[in-house]
């Protein structure tokens, strides 16, 4: 201690002078960035403030590209670019009219699957799935019995449910066509499979069945999980929910842990990795007449008895109702975003952020058939038989 003591005293004023320097500029350097990221927060909120109160009432072409297409394609949004089905083929395409990959086939009535960037594609009562997210990754998988319904994972992992008479089968397929797993459905004890969905990364499967007990019917959502943790289980069967006296036709995952089913007089919501539980029930009692999903968002439009219009009701995955927004437009289809609910028919359309604040309400130049969104809230790409444009929305 007096050692210490001794070197403490012996310490020149020119040095302790210098310490005093260099603490008043580490300390005015601090306060710089501190002031610097003070600005840059209130100017980044400031500039999100502005653009909530934001109103646009027009919108300019950034390009257009003309197309010639039949009336008999179909056209469905697809990662952020346009999927056209026709009878003999399919193209995926950017905003810009630019080919990604195209597919040869000869189907009369086409379907599509998709799950960010792969598509599943299958003639109505076929035997052959086309898994496809890129020109350089093709592949077609014999199912050697007809295809009722199927879906796709982020990897091209494939489920589809295949008839065999008074018997169904579920059968997973990797993207080359190695069969994975597989379930037998009758009527007397699982119900029949009304629709299956695979979770994103293809190891959780929900399936919606139907059965009839005497008077009463009966649907269920059933979970299987396909990795190490549902090995070692029957099926790979994780859990399961019955909803007596309610036909629940769609049941969807929206994210790894994140389901939900939608039925007559009710939605659910299912949560979990691994073994999902029922964590959300919403009863509703005026019909829906269209429901739209994405990763977080669940939309449910009905029929409104007061205005003769419509309501759109969005929910986040906790089963929260964000808006509830009356709309009279005649539309024809819908999309939802984290940060949007876009609303069109063809001729018009509703941009509206989650604060239920109209962003857009605006009439197109031409028919469209087709609303692509964007990463960018203002900019949309719009389809129709002729034209495919990149517009972005203007005050």
């Amino acid at each position: 201690m007096p050692r210490f003591t001794l070197l403490k005293k012996n310490r020149s004023s020119e040095e302790r002078s210098a310490e005093r320097e260099i603490f008043r500029h580490r300390l005015k350097k601090i306060i710089r960035i501190a002031a610097l990221a003070a600005v840059l927060i209130f100017v980044i909120w400031l500039l999100h403030r502005m653009y909530r109160n934001i109103t646009f009432t027009d919108y300019d072409i950034l390009s257009k590209e003309m197309r010639q297409d039949a009336d008999t394609s179909q056209y469905i949004a697809y990662n952020g670019h346009i999927l056209k089905l026709s009878r003999d083929g399919a193209e995926a395409f950017e905003g810009n009219g630019k080919a990604i990959w195209n597919v040869t086939y000869e189907m009369q009535e086409p379907h599509a699957a998709t799950c960010e960037d792969y598509v599943v594609l299958a003639d109505e009562q076929g035997a052959e799935l086309l898994v496809a997210s890129s020109a350089e990754d093709m592949h077609r998988i014999s199912t050697k019995l007809p295809i009722l319904d199927f879906c796709v994972s982020r990897q091209g992992v494939v489920a589809a449910v295949l008839g065999d008479g008074n018997t169904s089968w579920i059968r997973l397929y990797d993207k080359e066509g190695e069969e994975l797993a597989s379930i037998k459905c009758t009527m007397s004890e699982s119900g029949y499979p009304m629709d299956i969905s695979l979770s994103p990364s293809g190891y959780l499967l929900a399936v919606s069945y139907v059965r009839v007990e005497g008077e009463d019917m009966r649907s269920s959502i059933a979970f299987y999980n396909f990795g190490e943790v549902g090995a070692n289980e029957s099926d790979h069967y994780m859990s399961g929910y019955d909803f007596t006296n309610t036909f629940i036709p769609r049941v969807k995952f929206l994210n790894d842990s994140t389901a939900f089913a939608m039925g007559t007089d009710k939605m659910a919501i299912f949560s979990g990795s691994q073994k999902p539980e029922k964590s959300y029930e919403y009863g509703f009692d005026t019909r829906v007449k269209s429901l739209f999903y994405s990763e977080d968002r669940i939309v449910l439009i009905r029929e409104s008895a007061l205005t003769g219009g419509y309501t759109a009701s969005v929910f986040n995955i906790s089963g929260e109702e964000l808006i509830s927004i009356p709309f009279d437009l005649d539309y024809i289809d819908a999309q939802v975003t984290k940060d949007r609910l876009i609303i069109y028919s063809d001729t018009h359309m509703l941009v509206y952020d989650m604060k239920g604040i109209v962003k857009y309400d605006g009439p197109f130049d031409e028919s469209t058939i087709l609303v692509s969104a964007t990463d960018d809230p203002r900019k949309y790409i719009l389809v129709n038989r002729e034209t495919v444009k990149q517009i972005r929305l203007v005050r």
